[in-house]
């Protein structure tokens, strides 16, 4: 089998928040669309203990820092499937601002570290960030965010000049030269201007998004480039590098069930088979091998129309996202209000089209949890050895206080100790009552620390109020309704 090299293609952007279902399923899409092999994310928004999952078949790895407090800043890491990589350590802060990982692809060995610096300050937030990511790093050291400073105010803003003060930008870039990083975007378009974000109050670009890689591993820079802003406020930035990967591409094919409710293609699959058994149904042909072929003829016919459908699609997804990378072009250094309407109708478009997609995504898999929840199947495999790996029980001490390891033996023993507990002796006589609500007293005395008082219990058989109904509607997952 031919197999052809494979770069290491990075993306980082600032996604504005993923608590929403449809808009990380999006995300993870364009991921996977713009073959990205390492992903770093910033202003996840995700709240550390409530975080929903952020990971897919595509992108099966993540590492995470989610903000301990309230659902704001939060970075990420995600690793494509097909990047082997080997994890060796990782480093992250309480408050959602950094992530680092280090580990090995091929033999070779890389640190990726994900920032989100703050509005203000930054160089100080750097200043302490340096020596954590000199101390943890090995290998070839990747280092992307949002930077939320414009390094270079010339030429990284559309107005030439930055709110920020001139020594945080002039500490940064001391910081960087010190550490040997070099901007990859501006090593390779020196005098170019281009950006990644769009204030809209003041109406100016700035170029707030970066990746630093050192000085000494500048050869294995193959490309980096700038998108468009899409789905989030600040554009992706890209970066190829040279790696020691090498893959064959095979691809897969698998059927679109939605082609089965499309009027349309329903129609043109019963005229194909009624022509198909037209011209095939014949006196000398068996039928049994008109049966079998003609599932071959729908075979083909769906990908056909499949194939089709994806290719109408993508050109609509390219022609919409060249209109808008020459539009953005154009306003970038006119910042002529008409253009600005013009692209917000044309970005709307663009998410009306792939909104369709994710759509039609996340129905599939909520048709595949519905159809096999209540089945055995490998779904339900998967849920239950999860959930039989955190309820293992290794070893259990016996009422004669020996430590009993083997199944057969601890079975016997939380049996017994289950028996004795709820076996409890009905009492014959009211002194025996007596006793016996007494020995329950002492027990409860004894092991309930905490006990209601006489306005909390009114409160636990009052009726709900709209307060509370609401607060836990808002405090449960997006897409779910209490029962």
């Amino acid at each position: 089998m031919a197999v052809r090299q494979e770069p290491l293609m990075l993306m980082s952007i600032n996604a504005s928040g993923l608590n929403i279902p449809e808009k990380r399923s999006g995300a993870l899409r364009d991921f996977q669309k713009a073959r990205a092999s390492v992903v770093f994310i910033q202003e996840s928004h995700f709240r550390e203990g409530a975080a929903p999952r952020l990971t897919n078949s595509w992108f099966p790895i993540g590492f995470f820092s989610n903000n301990a407090v309230a659902k704001s800043k939060g970075v990420a890491i995600l690793f494509h499937k097909s990047v082997p990589f080997v994890q060796q350590a990782t480093l992250s802060d309480k408050d959602g601002r950094y992530v680092m990982v280090k580990g090995e692809i091929a033999g070779r060995k890389y640190t990726f570290a994900n920032f989100y610096a703050p509005n203000k300050g930054q160089h100080r937030f750097m200043n302490k960030l340096f020596p954590l990511i000199t101390e943890f790093s090995e290998g070839c050291l990747v280092l992307g965010g949002d930077l939320n400073v414009p390094l270079d105010p010339r030429l990284d803003t559309s107005s030439g000049r930055s709110a920020v003060p001139p020594h945080v930008t002039r500490s940064i870039s001391k910081l960087l030269h010190t550490h040997r990083l070099v901007d990859c975007w501006r090593a390779m378009h020196t005098e170019d201007k281009d950006y990644t974000y769009f204030s809209h109050p003041a109406q100016i670009y700035s170029r707030l998004d970066y990746f630093f890689i050192p000085h000494y591993y500048l050869s294995d820079l193959q490309s980096v480039r700038i998108g468009s802003l899409t789905w989030s406020d600040h554009a992706p930035v890209t970066m190829r590098l040279l790696s020691p990967l090498h893959r064959p591409a095979v691809p897969a094919w698998r059927l679109n069930e939605f082609l089965l409710t499309d009027p349309p293609t329903s129609n043109d699959c019963e005229q194909t088979l009624a022509l198909y058994f037209q011209d095939n149904d014949m006196p000398d042909v068996s039928p049994l091998s008109i049966w079998e072929a003609h599932k071959c003829v729908i075979h083909g016919f769906y990908i056909r129309k499949a194939s089709e459908q994806k290719k109408h699609r993508e050109a609509a997804t390219i022609d919409l996202l060249a209109r808008i990378h020459n539009l953005e072009t154009l306003h970038k250094e006119s910042l002529d209000p008409a253009q600005l309407t013009d692209l917000t109708t044309l970005r709307r478009e663009l998410a009306t089209l792939l909104n369709s997609t994710y759509h039609r995504h996340c129905l599939r898999s909520k048709t595949f949890f519905f159809a096999h929840g209540d089945k055995s199947g490998r779904l339900l495999a998967r849920m239950l050895r999860a959930r039989h790996s955190t309820t293992y029980i290794a070893k259990i001490k016996d009422t004669h206080g020996k430590t009993q390891h083997l199944p057969h033996r601890i079975l016997p023993t939380i049996r017994s100790y289950f028996a004795t507990l709820y076996d409890l002796p009905t009492p014959e006589t009211d002194a025996g009552c007596t006793l016996h609500s007494q020995k329950i007293h002492a027990y409860l005395s004894q092991h309930v620390t905490r006990r209601l008082t006489p306005e909390t219990a009114l409160l636990l058989d009052a009726p709900l109020t709209i307060e509370e109904l609401s607060d836990a509607v808002k405090s449960s997952k997006t897409g779910k309704c209490p029962g």
